[in-house]
Order: structure tokens, then C-alpha cells, then sequence
């Protein structure tokens, strides 16, 4: 409940505040959209079992763009955040901060010389087992940036590529306990042979290497977009030019009425640097691809000047 007032709240102050800037300016674009949405079940003498629950999630995003003669930059921030209910058990479903800023200056009609700055990280802590109290994550834990120069081809409003040979990305694991294990690939404490620490392990893990990221958006039918998002990321200083880091975003909105509206979304993650326990035995000893797949159905209100990208 925080969480959605603090959101209520940033919409409406962020809304009064760009709409500001927007009649001070016709060179920015502004605006956004904030949606709530819930399933809930109840059981009571049901012969085929169930569980009581509730669900909901919200979502604020919010964009600024500004394009004047040869300069463009684009602004994009996006907060989720969704939880389950089930009898005494809460349950997180969603958590994601993510900020995005890109500098373009046109050499063409489609091509431009581009600088990106990504951020992205989380709200709360997460469990693998939300009845476990070892955490496995949490607010700048993991967080990731991206600073990269490059090239940004446009050939339409539908589509965008972003091409970037030199890339810095870091790895920022600001908790020590989740630092010492080497989680997300950070350098784990040294320990001797009965376990104890002899040096913590590192916090934060740099690279640099190439950046692709593909944008597309479509109309698939009255009321119906699609829109894709695909990130690869390959490390130069580790010498491992085979291993590629996928982070893709594949996300359908419905659109009922003003309103009204449900989406589909289903996201892909792999990192070989983020290790799992893949023999079950407490050792973390191997990544695996991450999937997540949410559907929901709510309430939906949009502000500002049309989303186009």
C-alpha cells in the first residue's frame, strides 16, 4: 500500500511538473502512463482444493523526449511492483526500477551518433522461498549501469537499433553478505579451510565490452500492441567472447476501454556471471536462463503527450 501512494503521488507531481515544461518548451515531448491491476480467489467447501488469494501490481511509467534540429534525447523511467497474498504467505511478484537516458545527434535521416546511460535495480529484498529468511537479493542488489557510445539506427518509428563497440557496464552488490558469496558475479570473500573470511569480497564488478540493443513496436490489431525489447551484452576483458548476456522483454497491451486494460509480458534473462546452485548442494556453481511471465488486468490511466517509441 506504500508502494502504490508513493507512486500515486510521483505521478501526479511528475505529470504537473512536465506538463510544465512542455508549454515553456514545444521541443519536449512528456508524459506517461500509471496501471493497477489484481486477481483475487476465494474457496470455501471446494472438493477440487485451492488456496485464498489476492494479487496485485502496478506499474508507472514516464518518458521525456526532447528533438530539436539535430539533437534528440530520449528519457525513459519505469517502476513495478507486484505482490501475492496467500493465506499467511506474501509473495513477490514484480520489483523493478530502471532508468534509461540516450543522447542522439543525427548524421542521417536514420542513423545517429548515440550515448546511452541504463540503469536498473530493485525495490525490495527477495527470496528464492518466500517461507526462507535468506535473502538472495534487494535494493542495490543487484544493481547494473551501462554508459555506452555508439550508433543509433532508425529507420522507422517502429524500429530502433543501438550499436555500441565500447560499453562499461558494473555490477554494484551493495550487501556484504550476498558480496562475500560472489552473487552476480562479484569477486566472493577469500575464506580459509574452516570457513572463516580472511578478505570480504568485492562489491562491485566492472566490464566493458559490446552493446546491442533492439527496439520494436506494432499494432497487431485494433486495441492490440506488441512491443519488443532485446538487450545482448559481450564482455571484452574476460577473454569468453562466446558468452553473451540476453535481456529480452516481449510485452502485449490490451486495450479494453480509456481505462481499462490488461498485458501480457514475459521476460528473459541470461547472465553468465549470475550463478545458481544447479546440483543442490548450497554451492553456487552455474548460471541458468531466467524466465518470468506476468499477466494482469486493471485499471490504466495515461497522461501527457502519445508514447511513440
Amino acid at each position: 500500500m506504500k508502494f502504490i501512494t508513493i507512486c500515486i503521488l510521483t505521478l501526479f507531481i511528475g505529470s504537473q511538473a512536465l506538463a510544465q515544461t512542455a508549454e515553456k518548451d514545444t521541443s519536449w515531448t512528456v508524459g506517461g502512463n500509471f496501471s493497477l491491476t489484481f486477481a483475487q480467489s476465494s474457496f470455501s467447501n471446494w472438493q477440487a482444493g485451492g488456496v485464498n488469494s489476492i494479487a496485485g501490481n502496478s506499474n508507472l511509467f514516464l518518458f521525456a523526449d526532447y528533438d530539436k534540429e539535430s539533437w534528440t534525447w530520449v528519457n525513459r523511467l519505469r517502476l513495478a511492483y507486484g505482490m501475492n497474498f496467500q493465506e499467511d504467505i506474501f509473495n513477490k511478484t514484480d520489483d523493478q526500477i530502471e532508468l534509461e537516458s540516450r543522447g542522439d545527434y543525427n548524421i542521417t535521416d536514420h542513423w545517429a551518433f548515440s550515448g546511452l546511460l541504463n540503469f536498473r535495480t530493485q525495490f525490495t529484498d527477495g527470496f528464492e522461498n518466500p517461507e526462507d529468511a535468506e535473502r538472495i537479493s534487494g535494493f542495490l542488489a543487484p544493481a547494473y549501469s551501462l554508459v555506452g557510445l555508439g550508433f543509433t539506427y532508425k529507420p522507422s518509428d517502429k524500429f530502433s537499433l543501438f550499436l555500441s563497440p565500447l560499453t562499461m557496464k558494473s555490477t554494484i552488490v551493495n550487501d556484504q553478505t550476498l558480496a562475500n558469496d560472489g552473487r552476480y558475479g562479484v569477486t566472493a570473500a577469500e575464506r580459509d579451510t574452516a570457513g572463516n573470511i580472511i578478505t570480504e569480497g568485492k562489491k562491485v564488478r566492472f566490464e566493458v565490452g559490446a552493446y546491442i540493443n533492439l527496439r520494436y513496436k506494432q499494432k497487431v490489431m485494433k486495441n492490440v500492441d506488441l512491443i519488443a525489447n532485446v538487450d545482448f551484452y559481450s564482455n571484452y576483458l574476460d577473454g569468453n567472447y562466446e558468452f553473451v548476456d540476453v535481456n529480452g522483454e516481449l510485452l502485449l497491451l490490451f486495450k479494453v476501454n480509456e481505462y481499462i486494460t490488461a498485458n501480457l509480458s514475459f521476460n528473459v534473462i541470461y547472465d553468465h556471471d549470475i550463478l545458481f546452485d544447479v546440483d543442490g548442494d548450497g554451492t553456487l556453481d552455474g548460471p541458468r536462463t531466467q524466465m518470468k511471465q506476468v499477466l494482469g488486468m486493471g485499471f490504466a490511466y495515461s497522461f501527457g503527450e502519445k508514447f511513440k517509441e
